[in-house]
């Protein structure tokens, strides 16, 4: 399932993990693939910034794509 991992600087240099955006309608085998559509839908949303448009503008379009926050959530890294 395509997913957003956004971070925030905790002020000391370093980024933390903030929130996690999934896209619950588009369950996918391939990684990969998955990973392309966030791709792909976050750089449509950094044009709308690019363009003039607000941090909202920019929120509002993936909300439009399907995209939904998780409340609790955990980043597996890879062993």
């Amino acid at each position: 399932m395509p997913s957003i991992i956004g971070y925030k600087d905790d002020g000391t240099n370093s980024w933390q993990e903030h929130l996690c955006l999934v896209k619950p309608d588009a369950v996918l085998e391939a990684e990969d693939a998955a990973s392309a559509i966030s791709e792909k839908h976050l750089a449509d949303a950094r044009k709308i910034l690019n363009s003039g448009g607000s941090s909202q503008d920019f929120a509002i379009s993936l909300r439009q794509e399907g995209y939904k926050s998780l409340s609790d959530f955990r980043v597996v890294k890879d062993a």
